[in-house]
């Protein structure tokens, strides 16, 4: 059995050939696939950096869609992870969010347990591609820009490995469907295609039902916004009193801050995004997101 405080989250992968065991020392404390932007300000990362970063997005129904490699850190600071498998059994995917404007302010993520068996069966995929190993060069000329980087990193007794590529799975084949250029750019792909089907790679059987995650923590960042400008916008901006009973300052929050559920109360699940906050004599525009295992200490 893996520690049960071990986290495991899956990321992306790197293509490095060879055999390797899964001697229980090397359970990786995290094995997490994660969506990120390549932006500048993004927040500092947890000293101890467990979590990684996949860059395209690879949704259900459209799984090889793409974002966009420059967005706003606040849409940054947001963006959910693909797929996070915890050590104490639990993974984590994006919920679903209605089409509509404006949406929810928070993101919802979905959670099922999933055995040992299936994390073995993740991570022995993740082995077969050379994830678990020092990335090779994935670096091609072509002629993409804008584009996301996917990233894999992971971290177990014997280290941390990350893994990177640019515009990753943009090509395709004479089929239509996502090809790359080199071995180990494909290796990476078939790791993301893997890790993103999970009762493929893992087996159903080794899943339980799908429910909301409702988490112990939310992460912050607060954005002070000029109320003048509501009126010109359309939809406009609900602006509502920030309760006290939160014991935060926003104004400390501007990078990043972190809040108890407890302490929040249904504040951020009755929020839009277009939900304004007013404290004191400042208004501020939240970027909120429920804390996960290996997200970046504030």
């Amino acid at each position: 059995m893996f520690p049960p405080g071990a986290r495991h989250v899956i990321d992306t992968l790197n293509s490095v050939s060879g055999p390797a065991t899964f001697a229980r020392k090397t359970w990786p404390k995290e094995l997490a696939l994660k969506q990120s932007k390549s932006v500048s300000g993004a927040l500092p990362r947890s000293p101890d950096p467990l979590v990684g970063e996949l860059q395209p997005v690879l949704a259900a129904g459209a799984p090889f869609t793409y974002e966009g490699g420059f967005v706003p850190v606040e849409y940054a600071f947001v963006k959910t992870p693909t797929l996070v498998v915890s050590g104490d059994g639990r993974a984590f995917v994006p919920g679903a969010v209605p089409a509509i404007f404006p949406g929810p302010l928070l993101q919802p993520m979905g959670v099922r347990t999933i055995t040992p068996a299936g994390i073995e069966r993740l991570l022995a995929r993740a082995q077969e591609l050379g994830l678990l190993a020092p990335a090779p060069s994935y670096e091609v000329d072509m002629n993409i820009a804008d584009a996301p980087d996917t990233v894999v990193r992971i971290t177990t007794t014997d280290g941390t490995w990350e893994h990177r590529a640019y515009a990753l799975g943009m090509e395709t084949d004479s089929s239509g469907l996502p090809s790359e250029t080199t071995p180990a750019r494909q290796a990476l792909l078939d790791f993301v295609l893997a890790a993103t089907d999970l009762p493929a790679t893992a087996g159903s059987a080794e899943l339980g039902t799908e429910s909301i995650h409702s988490p112990d923590e939310y992460r912050l960042r607060a954005i002070a916004v000029d109320e003048s400008t509501a009126a010109g916008m359309d939809p406009a901006p609900v602006v509502v009193e920030w309760p006290a009973s939160t014991g935060l300052d926003l104004a400390t929050a501007t990078d990043c801050a972190r809040l108890s559920a407890s302490a929040a109360g249904s504040v951020f699940a009755d929020a839009t995004q277009l939900t304004w906050f007013r404290q004191g004599d400042a208004v501020y525009q939240l970027a909120v997101a429920g804390v996960l295992p290996g997200d970046p200490a504030c």
